[in-house]
């Protein structure tokens, strides 16, 4: 259901973004407002109180974010209050980025590695993976000690293998079906 109920106010947000040109805009504003909520739980706990009126959340909003973000972002915001949703702004961000990385040919991988990459060995792996895919790669490093030497690729619901585990795995199967035969 909540899942739901970002994507909806996301495809919003989204096809009103494609039709005024601001795609990034609102992606770095939606996200902005997510964050100062993510952020503060203690804001998030005053928000969401039932004895705050959605006139007092409104006025919350424009103290926060009015000098801060378009008057399309503050009005989703309003209508997430009016709808008693305002606690989705995390899910609508994310599925907002979601159609927006799509529309602009973006994917997100994961490169998994024992050690923390360098920045130089990020860029380089970001561009690789963005001429093999044909699309602009936004790399995160996830550090994972049970990875022996290399790196592993999640990407597009695809895990590409390239570390020494994975290859030596891809050893032990080639030998394993390899059938010894005495001459």
């Amino acid at each position: 259901m909540e899942k739901l109920v970002g994507k909806r106010y996301a495809e919003a947000l989204f096809e009103a973004a494609v039709e005024l040109d601001k795609l990034d805009q609102f992606r770095d504003e939606i996200k902005f407002v997510a964050d100062v909520f993510e952020s503060n739980e203690k804001l998030t706990t005053i928000f969401e109180h039932p004895k705050l009126s959605k006139v007092e959340k409104k006025n919350m909003l424009d103290e926060l974010f009015k000098a801060k973000v378009s008057t399309e972002i503050l009005n989703l915001a309003y209508i997430m209050v009016d709808k008693g949703r305002s606690k989705y702004i995390k899910l609508v961000s994310e599925e907002y980025n979601q159609f927006a990385n799509k529309k602009q040919g973006i994917v997100g991988a994961n490169a998994i590695t024992a050690v923390a990459m360098t920045d130089e060995e990020k860029i380089n792996l970001e561009a690789k993976l963005s001429t093999k895919l044909n699309k602009k790669v936004i790399l995160k490093n996830i550090v994972d000690d049970t990875v022996v030497g290399g790196v592993v690729v999640e990407v597009d619901g695809k895990r590409i293998d390239g570390s020494v585990k994975g290859r030596l795995d891809d050893i032990f199967r080639s030998l394993s079906n390899t059938k010894l035969t005495r001459e």
